[in-house]
């Protein structure tokens, strides 16, 4: 199969028209300036790989700085859809503070990102291709995602996670209030033999449009600083590029809500904790629409990620440095620019990090009641793992703490189980590209590329077809809610079925953990905090299946046994 590259860069469907009219905005600028541009490398004296990890760029850059600094302030209509008394848009989408965590995260080179969340990325590298840039840019890292706090009450400050998803966070939403906010005028389709008409987008007056004199404006009420020439030129390719870029993505998958609407589950139905990469990657790679897909996945843990020789919850990649590239490729990394030396050194040092990141301990975390466990219940609930899930999730390892292993040569863990027989929800596997999007991801990399692979590192393909969900180690298994891959059951508790399955529960912009039943919390109805309705009946949000050891009060089902597991559940 002949590979090569296609013009491809951030945002579905992005035209390299756009690219290059930026390049050529940046060219004009350090012609003009004379300034060294340099690409961000990490200070200090932290663990470099975990310096990647929480602030190396990975080829997101969507941004230029001042935009991210004063964007929420110019638009407030799309990124406070909670109100104006519910906290500022680090809030309201779930994003973790910077600020809240700064103890416990190393410094790096990200520091003049002031009043950003905790991951978001600074770099000198243009979106798309990774050119140097005389302007900061601000993408998304990895500890935007795999980062969390487990908090007992709004109140309390909570232990940071690292490794983990953030059950909080509701990107997609705050997507699309990027994307309501960024709004240009557009070619007017009904004048096709005039393409320099443009109109304005539906719903939106001129006044409203985002330019270079409102960023300036703001940037200077909000800094006290005003823009240099330079950052106005490059803001101002960046805004002609935007324009080409939804002259392209709106008519094929519509205009963004914003104006609070980002929220409303039937708006965006992602909701918090959880992503849309496969319809990310249907409209990039296959140029599809993918509006009709509902495969919904939760942010997984990255905990101990050599303990298995496939990624993902389906088993699809087998390689760890193709996993963090194409996750990266779903959050909009073009495949041109993660061939650039600086975003290749930070996947892969953010990758080898999450090699050997373990979870936490439930005994670090919730000292107290680690204190008040049962100890007669816990070698009674250490039977029952044994007995009815070590199978296929493996036991801890004796010999070397932090490792796991197999039961028996027979263990399923590791194995892909179809979903027929796990019974849990199938979009994520039965999706209509789920068979060729591999070929086509495959071919979207030359073979001179710096994260080329080999066909077989991607299932289905040669070494495999099978539809379903691989098994994996269950350490720090507390940490891991919510659960199943699309997230739709929120403790232990109710995925060993010691609690019935709710059919609705509702997910906030704050994930109070519930320690009694493992997982989180959710009220019995919305409130202005827990404004997402995950309704379980519909399509994607399936939270059936995995009914290990029992169905909830079926044959055999044992209440006492499945405490005693729980309470074991709590050691791992």
């Amino acid at each position: 199969m002949k590979r090569s590259y296609r013009p491809w860069s951030p945002g579905a469907g992005k035209p390299a028209g756009a690219v290059r009219l930026f390049q050529f905005a940046v060219a004009l600028s350090l012609l003009s300036a004379g300034l060294n541009v340099r690409a961000g490398a990490p200070a200090g004296n932290a663990d470099p790989k975990k310096v990647a990890f929480f602030h190396g760029t990975i080829g997101t850059e969507v941004m230029p700085l001042p935009v991210a600094q004063v964007l929420p302030d110019l638009y407030p209509q799309h990124f406070k859809p909670l109100g104006k008394d519910a906290g500022d848009w680090i809030d309201q989408f779930g994003f973790i503070r910077r600020d809240d965590v700064a103890a416990d995260v190393p410094p790096g080179s990200d520091a003049e990102a002031g009043g950003l969340p905790l991951g978001f990325t600074v770099s000198n590298l243009t979106p798309g291709t990774g050119a140097p840039s005389p302007v900061k840019f601000v993408g998304i890292g990895c500890a935007t995602c795999h980062t969390t706090r487990i908090r007992r009450s709004i109140d309390d400050r909570g232990v940071l996670v690292v490794g983990t998803g953030n059950p909080a966070l509701n990107m997609f939403a705050w997507l699309d209030a990027f994307q309501a906010a960024t709004l240009q005028k557009l070619p007017d389709l009904t004048a096709p033999k005039d393409p320099a008409r443009v109109r304005l987008p539906l719903g939106v007056e001129e006044s409203e449009l985002l330019t270079v004199d409102k960023v300036a404006e703001k940037y200077r009420a909000r800094s006290g600083k005003d823009l240099t020439d330079v950052e106005k030129t490059a803001i101002g390719g960046w805004l002609q590029g935007i324009a080409l870029q939804q002259a392209a993505t709106i008519p094929r998958f519509d205009q963004p809500y914003g104006n609070g609407r980002s929220i409303e589950p039937g708006i965006v139905p992602t909701g918090p904790g959880r992503t849309q990469p496969f319809r990310t990657l249907v409209r990039n790679v296959l140029n599809r629409p993918g509006s009709s897909m509902q495969v919904f996945t939760k942010v997984a843990p990255v905990y101990q990620e050599d303990l298995l020789v496939w990624a993902q919850v389906d088993g699809g990649i087998k390689d760890l440095r193709i996993r963090s590239a194409l996750a990266a490729m779903a959050a909009g990394a073009s495949v041109e620019i993660l061939d650039k030396d600086t975003v290749v050194k930070n996947i892969e040092d953010a990758t080898d990090y999450t090699r050997k990141l373990a979870g936490p301990r439930y005994e670090k975390v919730f000292p107290d009641l680690f204190a008040l466990l049962d100890g007669e219940a816990v070698q009674r609930g250490q039977m029952s793992y044994m007995k009815h899930c070590a199978y296929c999730h493996g036991r801890p390892e004796k010999v070397a703490p932090g490792g796991w292993s197999p039961m028996g040569q027979d263990s399923r863990l590791g194995a892909i189980i179809p979903y027929e027989e796990i019974g849990t929800d199938p979009e994520r596997v039965t999706f209509r590209y789920f068979d060729e999007l591999p070929d086509e991801i495959f071919a979207k990399f030359p073979s001179s590329h710096h994260f080329a692979f080999k066909r077989e590192a991607l299932r289905p393909g040669p070494l495999g077809t099978r539809k379903g969900y691989i098994t994996k180690p269950l350490d720090s298994a507390f940490s891991r809610a919510p659960y199943l891959h699309n997230a739709s059951v929120l403790t232990l508790a109710e995925l060993i079925n010691l609690r019935p399955r709710r059919a609705v529960v509702y997910r906030g912009n704050v994930a109070i953990y519930d320690p009694e039943n493992l997982g989180i919390y959710s009220p019995d109805s919305a409130d202005r905090v827990y404004y997402f309705e995950f309704d379980t009946s519909l399509r994607g949000n399936s939270n059936a299946g995995h009914d290990y050891p029992w169905a909830y009060k079926g044959p055999g089902w044992d209440e006492r046994e499945l405490r005693d597991l729980l309470e074991y559940l709590k050691t791992l």
